[in-house]
């Protein structure tokens, strides 16, 4: 009986991945159509005072691990507090689930197979793997690829920047500022972070920073309307080595592709880490001590020295 349950758990887990492939680019086309999304407000924000300096607002957009901007790993937890420690008089944005054109989590209604992401949460809280964990990945994943996309990633794109755009404000970004923006993206959110840069930066007429942390990003069009992209890599991430495989304009031999043209004129730049990872205890935000510095503590420095 418990193998039958097993199987039917598996057969359901299949399901909704297929399921959810073939679904990823209509979720954006939904959003598109306005059967989703709520409008942004689009009231005149009262001029900025030219007194007054603009502040620094950091964005953090989590992982292909990811369920709902309200829920971040605990690693993933310590390293925002600490970030905030680091920088007190920044704005932190880590709100933002960055896998939905509408910024809507996988914990919210109306969603297919929501006791499936719940049942998801729940183990990941626990810290424990399962085949939920690698749905999640792949469902994420899926939607990396339609930002990667050039038919369906502007509309994704669009959407996203949009979501960022409003959390943002509601941390107090006045558009028009000048205020900085430097968005975090780790692992698949340094792709969605590089697309909605050119709708971020129309949008707030302010100078868009990237910095992907073993992020697996194409060479996107929004590569060209970024200020800088710090592009942050472990010499044992064999995961970020998958964006630069699998998306062919970042080859070397395509030498007048968006990737290629940003490291020649120096917008981006690489940056390596020695004995890290793409996750987990060895990973960017692994918090055990290697001869007594952990990995968590060298990301940080890194992003500080960069920031």
């Amino acid at each position: 009986m418990i193998s039958d349950a097993l199987l039917a758990a598996f057969g359901l887990g299949i399901f909704a991945l297929l399921l959810t492939a073939a679904l990823s680019p209509l979720e954006t086309l939904s959003w598109w159509a306005g059967w989703t999304e709520e409008e942004l407000d689009e009231t005149t924000p009262p001029p900025p005072n030219p007194d007054s300096k603009p502040r620094r607002y950091i964005v953090y957009l989590s992982g292909v691990a990811s369920l709902s901007g309200e829920f971040l790993l605990p690693r993933e937890r310590s390293f925002i507090r600490k970030l905030h420690n680091r920088f007190p008089d920044a704005v932190i944005v880590s709100d933002v689930f960055p896998y939905s054109p509408n910024g809507m989590p996988l914990l919210e209604t109306p969603r297919l197979f929501d006791r499936i992401w719940r049942r998801a949460q729940m183990l990941k809280l626990r810290e424990r793997e399962s085949l939920f964990h690698t749905l999640i990945n792949l469902r994420n994943i899926f939607q990396v690829m339609v930002s990667a996309d050039h038919r369906y990633g502007p509309i994704f794109n669009q959407g996203a920047a949009n979501v960022i755009e409003t959390a943002l404000i509601e941390d107090g970004y006045t558009r028009g500022s000048g205020a900085p923006v430097i968005i975090i993206g780790y692992s698949g959110g340094a792709q969605v972070a590089v697309g909605a840069a050119a709708f971020l930066k129309a949008r707030l007429n302010a100078p868009i920073d990237v910095i992907s942390l073993g992020g697996v990003l194409a060479s996107d069009p929004g590569l060209h309307y970024l200020r800088k992209l710090h592009h942050i890599t472990g010499d044992k991430d064999n995961i970020e080595r998958v964006g630069a495989i699998i998306f062919p304009d970042r080859w070397k031999l395509m030498g007048y592709s968006d990737w290629n043209a940003g490291k020649k004129d120096g917008r981006i730049e690489i940056h390596r880490l020695a004995n890290m990872s793409h996750a987990g205890v060895k990973g960017y935000f692994g918090r055990p001590p290697v001869n007594g510095v952990s990995n968590a503590e060298r990301t940080l420095e890194q992003i500080a020295d960069l920031i």
